[in-house]
């Protein structure tokens, strides 16, 4: 049976997450500025929900069978790049709960920092509890 033409079809929105920083909406020139300050000023940053659109890379090590992702935007010219290492959810299993390597994403997390190899002046930034849109 058809439903009447007055009805209204069942609303499943998504819950809007509430975000800090939002990349989505600013130019090209201006998202890789904005990625390149979190990187300068990572403290400024750090515990903000991030939405940002770029490209999902990911690397597996052969050899531990390790997965790494990350997210990279580029400059207007494309010829520079910024990003942020992914984590993950811990159930996710690669390659099927993962998008597809150099495909276009919109990821939303919180910026953490990890500091393991600090003692040598790097400090990696990454998005945790992640979620794409």
């Amino acid at each position: 049976m058809l439903p009447a033409a007055d009805s209204q079809p069942d609303s499943q929105e998504a819950p809007t997450i509430s975000v800090d920083v939002d990349l989505t909406t600013l130019s090209s020139t201006m998202v890789y500025a904005e990625v390149f300050n979190m990187t300068m000023s990572p403290d400024d940053y750090i515990g903000k929900i991030i939405r940002m659109t770029g490209i999902f890379t990911v690397y597996q090590d052969p050899e531990t069978k390790q997965v790494y992702c990350g997210v990279i935007v580029q400059d207007a010219t494309a010829c520079c790049a910024q990003g942020f290492d992914i984590v993950m959810p811990e159930n996710a299993v690669y390659p099927q709960d993962y998008p597809p390597a150099e495909s276009e994403v919109t990821v939303v997390g919180e910026l953490q920092v990890d500091r393991s190899m600090e003692e040598y002046g790097l400090i990696f930034l990454r998005l945790e509890n992640v979620t794409f849109e």
